[in-house]
């Protein structure tokens, strides 16, 4: 069983049914995925926002720069866990009965920019649910350097759930930010995958997460998550309320994980002298953003692309160890993966992810 995707649309388009298992090639290593997850990525494969509003802004074919054209079919799925089931002649890494969770973000060794220093960057690789087939299936077959072995004491649905959001979040704060002891960071869009991430980065980071909501509802969740102040931004003092918790000098760095424009500023308004933003969501908008805003604090502004390998690592071990979890929302069938499609768009409540079972009916 998996799914496919035939053509852009609606939640519709999510083709479940019988598909060939997967052949593997000498370096493949064959798995069967007991958990996948859905993220808001996929939702714009899904509805061809990548493939066309992207293409269209950076005059790229595919979308991404550094990305080959997005295929039909395509099979989504960025995240997977899952056990080891039988490995090519040249796979010396892994070996049936291994568990393993998927690179969300492979490099290319050869690569100019991962030769930089920047393999999150790296170009000429397939990134899984974009260019070559994602999770969101029974088995799936990749090379053997897109796979890491994790232990026992993690869950299958922590991997899955995690890595991608974790991985960003954790580039974002140890690469971006910088963040240290006692830095003060605001988050918004918090409740999402990667911004629940964010926020128990920054804190073991030793950091204070402030998190937003428009919903008063996930104020004691985001809190959970790791929020130590959470800002009711449909209130008119939102920024009076950060200026007063900061005790008038304002946060030390922003995530912003919404694209909202309004959102964006308050970011930019909310920096104290030095600080750093960091624009993640919101590709197609522009940041409200004046020199004078540079000028006036020697602000910084960091843009933000994928994880490294090291990232990616480095989340794997803060799992497994239980030192970052990843919330939950909701788990389904792979059956329902139109259900979960929809509520990742229209839940007013959800926190953490939505993750996908391939085996259960």
């Amino acid at each position: 069983k998996a799914v496919r995707l035939f053509e852009f649309g609606g939640p519709d388009k999510l083709n479940y049914g019988d598909y060939p298992e997967p052949a593997i090639g000498p370096d493949d290593v064959l798995v069967k995925v007991i958990a996948t997850s859905v993220s808001r990525w996929d939702i714009k494969y899904r509805t061809g926002e990548v493939h066309q509003f992207y293409g269209k802004a950076t005059g790229h074919q595919g979308g991404i720069h550094g990305r080959r054209a997005f295929p039909m079919p395509m099979q989504l799925g960025r995240d997977v866990a899952g056990d080891v089931v039988a490995v090519g002649a040249d796979v010396d890494s892994v070996k049936p009965g291994d568990r393993v969770v998927g690179l969300v973000h492979p490099e290319n060794p050869s690569s100019v920019n991962t030769i930089r220093g920047l393999g999150n960057l790296s170009t000429g690789v397939d990134l899984p649910g974009h260019t070559m087939f994602g999770g969101y299936a029974q088995y799936v077959a990749r090379p053997q350097s897109y796979w890491i072995k994790i232990s026992p004491t993690l869950s299958f649905d922590q991997a899955a759930a995690a890595m991608w959001a974790c991985s960003t979040a954790h580039h974002i704060v140890a690469g971006r930010l910088n963040a240290r002891m006692n830095d003060i960071v605001l988050i918004t869009g918090a409740s999402g995958g990667m911004g629940t991430a964010t926020l128990q980065l920054v804190k073991l980071a030793g950091g204070t997460p402030i998190a937003t909501t428009r919903s008063a509802r996930k104020a004691e969740a985001l809190k959970r998550a790791g929020a130590e102040f959470v800002v009711d931004t449909s209130a008119s003092d939102a920024l009076q309320a950060i200026r007063e918790f900061t005790h008038g000098e304002g946060v030390d760095g922003a995530v912003e994980y919404t694209g909202a424009t309004a959102l964006m500023r308050l970011c930019i308004d909310a920096m104290r002298f030095g600080g750093t933003f960091c624009p993640v969501a919101g590709e197609m908008n522009e940041v409200p953003l004046r020199v004078i805003d540079l000028v006036s604090r020697e602000l910084n502004v960091h843009g933000v692309r994928a994880s490294t390998r090291n990232d990616q690592r480095i989340v794997v071990e803060l799992l497994e160890k239980g030192r970052i979890t990843m919330p939950i929302h909701a788990v389904l069938p792979l059956s329902q993966v139109g259900e979960a499609h929809r509520l990742l768009e229209s839940s007013e409540d959800l926190v953490g992810r939505i993750v996908l079972h391939p085996w259960d009916s």
